[in-house]
């Protein structure tokens, strides 16, 4: 069985993402949208709305998207960076209303806002463009509950594509042509890597990254068991943790004494990290002696997709030739490390930290290097045999 976890995947917006509960009526789902739009888009304006609005109705869905990726798309450091969505194929995932909207609207702030994903009619996506089709006229707004009404504010569409792992695999997969030509480069592959793994058939990204809970879909519904979360890792964050097993011992070769280290992605069906390239697992070891201080002796493993230039420095995909490793810990995969004991050790403190972004390329960016995140831990202590 599947675990689920992991890197933000899924999009976010104010209709839940499989909910279950009692009915209010009963309406047939169909595999793309159930409802179009009753007018061409050509003929009448957008109608959007801020998520501010959407809160009015769906405070939960909005709360918890407000502490997602997703709503911070079009404001975070390494896209403004690399031209805050002056190339076309960048905006058309971190601020997907661009394409329908002036280009000034303040609703681009919002990044993928709700009605970038709930606005959605069909996906037909390739690893360089999302293929997103929009319904932005008929004030309708699409998910996956069958049984919820039109009413005053807005009407509703039902579309199983909200269930399915091709709606996230729009935008979490890209690939990028290397700088002077030459075969295309992985950029992100969450999707392809999932659809290649045991759980193309049983687990979609939605139910890991949006895994609900009580609660009401709008104000003055009755509860369901589970309405979606749209903060994507979960509460605390906690999918991250979740992703990878760390297990360590003592060992003693003759007179060589030993660290040893198993990690593992326990469950994730797609690589860790994930996400973009230049995402960094780190699995740290540092030792200390009797008192509790450290020793000199630290040691790393590091797990990523790493693309270069021509001269072979680590850049921002935008900047990259090719792909100089692909460490990263695939769906199931164990490893087992081994660091040695130094002389006066008393124990090993053993860690995995995520780095959102590699320091090299902050540098060649000019950004600042995200704050290392701890998401794993164990202490070994060693008793006199070992030392």
């Amino acid at each position: 069985m599947t675990r689920c976890w992991g890197p933000s995947l899924v999009f976010a917006g104010l209709l839940a993402c499989g909910e279950s509960g009692q009915p209010h009526a009963t309406t047939a789902a169909r595999p793309e949208t159930k409802q179009g739009p009753t007018t061409s888009p050509s003929t009448q304006a957008p109608e959007v709305r801020s998520a501010v609005r959407c809160a009015e109705c769906h405070e939960p869905y909005v709360r918890t998207w407000e502490a997602s990726a997703h709503a911070d798309a079009a404001r975070s450091p390494y896209y403004q960076a690399l031209g805050g969505g002056k190339d076309r194929r960048c905006a058309a995932c971190h601020t997907p209303l661009r394409g329908a909207l002036d280009g000034d609207d303040p609703i681009h702030d919002e990044g993928i806002t709700c009605d970038a994903c709930h606005g959605v009619t069909a996906v037909a996506s390739t690893p360089r463009d999302p293929g997103l089709t929009f319904d932005l006229v008929s004030n309708r707004k699409y998910g996956p509950l069958c049984d919820s009404k039109d009413h005053y504010f807005h009407r509703v569409g039902c579309s199983q594509l909200f269930t399915e792992s091709r709606f996230c695999g729009a935008c979490h997969h890209l690939e990028w042509p290397a700088r002077g030509g030459g075969a295309a480069l992985p950029v992100i592959t969450d999707f392809a890597e999932w659809s290649a793994s045991d759980a193309r058939g049983s687990t979609s990204c939605q139910e890991c990254h949006m895994s609900g809970e009580p609660g009401e879909v709008a104000r003055g519904w009755d509860p369901r068991d589970k309405v979606s979360r749209h903060d994507l890792l979960g509460d605390g964050r906690g999918l991250l943790g979740d992703a990878v097993d760390l297990e360590a011992r003592a060992v003693t070769e003759g007179a060589e004494r030993w660290i040893e280290v198993e990690v593992s992605n326990r469950g994730a069906p797609h690589s860790i990290p994930a996400g973009l390239a230049g995402r960094r697992l780190v699995l740290r070891a540092e030792f200390v002696d009797a008192k509790g201080d450290a020793l000199p002796l630290r040691e790393e493993r590091v797990y990523a997709r790493v693309l270069v230039d021509k001269v072979g420095a680590e850049v921002p995909f935008t900047r990259a030739v090719a792909v100089a490793e692909d460490s990263r810990l695939g769906p199931g995969e164990r490893r087992v490390e081994r660091f040695r004991v130094p002389d006066g050790a008393s124990a090993a403190k053993l860690s995995v930290e995520r780095l959102a972004l590699a320091p090299t390329v902050a540098a060649a960016l000019g950004v600042d290097a995200p704050v290392a995140e701890s998401i794993a831990g164990a202490d070994v202590a060693l008793t006199s045999d070992d030392r």
